[in-house]
């Protein structure tokens, strides 16, 4: 069901009247009302969760050198902008990643959902992450073939971990013990940042873009920061289709408090995005 959100937004911006409106072109005669980008990306994700609902505190699990995810992953992407007027833009961006690992054999004691997950215990772990963004950008300097202004972002994350172990583990006296352990674990929270953006058109076909939004939230013992940014260019081929490349970095941390019993972290996707553009 989250799966369809990004999708179902982006179907929601197309049938607004402001889109059924013909679409207006731009100095170089390629269409500028409605953007569509989706292709693939090629991450290198950092995981790190912390949880512990009995008692509060927990292990901060580096899923990647803990559990033994891969350090490289890849996922589909897809993001529309829509040019509301001349200075204004609203941009929708979704991302889903779902990793899982089996067998791996834990290498030092882990404490997850209130139970210890012993060193040499063998794992299967699953984590499955959903970003939806949505921003607004106002073009504080604009011309025919550049414009840079303040953004505005914000969106929702969805996360779900779950870590399963089994095997025979030797107590203080020299005795074997049988032991099986799984817990899960679900949470979405509300995000959002502010920052700038730009646009320029280096030649006809050829533009370039970037973004960047940050913001940090401190309140009792918590702690909370997002990091978005991007830099790309797209290569219109054809007057609707066109191709781009771009790095982007996703970064979301919450630093819970030493006696929080909710799921907290830092998730971090950095990489190239290869994508087709469609300009409608």
């Amino acid at each position: 069901m989250k799966s369809a959100v990004g999708a179902a937004l982006v179907v929601a911006l197309m049938s607004t009247s402001g889109y059924a409106q013909s679409s207006y072109e731009s100095w170089n005669d390629l269409p500028d009302r409605f953007q569509i980008d989706a292709g693939y990306f090629r991450l290198s994700p950092t995981t790190k969760l912390k949880w512990n609902p009995g008692e509060g505190g927990g292990s901060d699990i580096d899923l990647e050198k803990d559990l033994g995810f891969d350090n490289v992953a890849n996922t589909f992407w897809i993001d529309g902008t829509w040019h509301l007027g001349r200075r204004h833009q609203v941009k929708l961006a979704y991302t889903k990643l779902s990793r899982q690992v089996f067998d791996y054999q834990i290498q030092r004691d882990l404490e997850w959902g209130g139970e210890v997950y012993n060193a040499g215990l063998s794992a299967d772990s699953d984590v499955s992450t959903e970003l939806l963004g949505a921003y607004y950008r106002f073009a504080l300097v604009k011309d025919d073939r550049f414009e840079i202004g303040p953004a505005l972002g914000i969106g929702y994350i969805w996360l779900d971990a779950r870590i399963r172990a089994r095997g025979t583990i030797t107590g203080p006296g020299g005795g074997t013990e049988e032991r099986s352990l799984d817990e899960d674990v679900s949470q979405s929270s509300p995000t959002g940042a502010i920052g700038g953006y730009f646009s320029a058109w280096a030649t006809e076909r050829l533009r370039l873009d970037g973004d960047f939004l940050y913001i940090k939230v401190s309140f009792d013992e918590d702690e909370a920061a997002v990091t978005d940014w991007r830099v790309g260019a797209q290569y219109y081929l054809f007057r609707n289709v066109g191709l781009g490349v771009q790095y982007k970095l996703n970064r979301y941390s919450y630093d819970r408090g030493i006696a929080s019993r909710d799921l907290g972290g830092e998730i971090t996707y950095k990489g190239f995005q290869v994508y087709l553009s469609f300009l409608l």
